[in-house]
């Protein structure tokens, strides 16, 4: 690379000074510019994509600790995943301290999109006992295919919430017969701080489906109060 001579410096690669990076291009010195005078925008409704965009991926990195996302769409499985999350609610939390990476469980949370039909799936009971019930017909499974239960679970440790999730097959044969279609039932499915997706694969193929849950510790940090707490803890909102 070649060098350049600077205020009584040899310069080889880039130096910063004063706002200004001087390096060197096809053996010429060059100057521009190393930061913006225009002050960080951060009106309203960017600040809000920001913290949802932020929150997402957290979770996204969670997600996959469970296993190889099961998004085949045209997207990429991330981008897909940030596209549903969209249609979730949108937590505000601040820049630093214990809460600055939480995870909330979230109703309609994606852990999965694809081609084959969506599975309807809510909280309910079969002949008393807690169940995830579903529409799923045992006729709409053929030999091959599959069936994938997430489990997600809400923790708070240290006073920092976070989300624990889990993936594991589950056999058409150990379901139960629902008012709807097939169902889970066990004592897990009457626990308010945990969120289910049943997935249904064939042949590299998903159903696209989202959480039900029935916890709500996520409702305390959507208030217009959240809001204004997380933002000033970025320095406030701009206009």
């Amino acid at each position: 690379m070649s060098k350049e001579k600077i205020a009584g410096l040899m310069i080889n690669g880039r130096l910063k000074k004063s706002g200004v990076t001087f390096y060197t291009r096809n053996g010429q010195m060059v100057a521009r510019t190393a930061h913006s005078n225009q002050p960080q925008s951060r009106t309203r409704g960017q600040f809000v994509a920001r913290q949802q965009l932020a929150h997402s991926c957290r979770l996204w990195t969670t997600l996959k600790w469970a296993g190889e996302p099961t998004f085949a769409t045209e997207q990429s499985p991330y981008s897909r995943f940030r596209s549903m999350m969209r249609r979730t609610p949108v937590v505000f939390l601040p820049s630093t301290g214990r809460l600055s990476n939480a995870t909330l469980l979230l109703p309609g949370m994606p852990v999965s999109d694809g081609l084959l039909p969506t599975i309807e799936q809510r909280l309910g009971e079969v002949d008393g006992q807690p169940a995830l019930l579903t529409s799923l017909q045992r006729s709409d499974l053929r030999r091959a295919d599959s069936l994938l239960l997430y489990t997600l679970k809400q923790t708070v440790e240290n006073g920092c919430p976070g989300v624990v999730v889990k993936r594991a097959e589950v056999k058409a044969a150990d379901m139960v017969d629902g008012p709807d279609g097939l169902a889970l039932a066990a004592d897990e499915f009457a626990d308010n701080n945990m969120g289910w997706a049943l997935v249904h694969v064939r042949q590299g193929a998903y159903s696209a489906q989202t959480v039900v849950t029935r916890c709500t510790l996520y409702e305390q940090y959507t208030t217009e109060e959240a809001l204004q707490r997380a933002a000033e803890s970025y320095g406030g909102l701009t206009k």
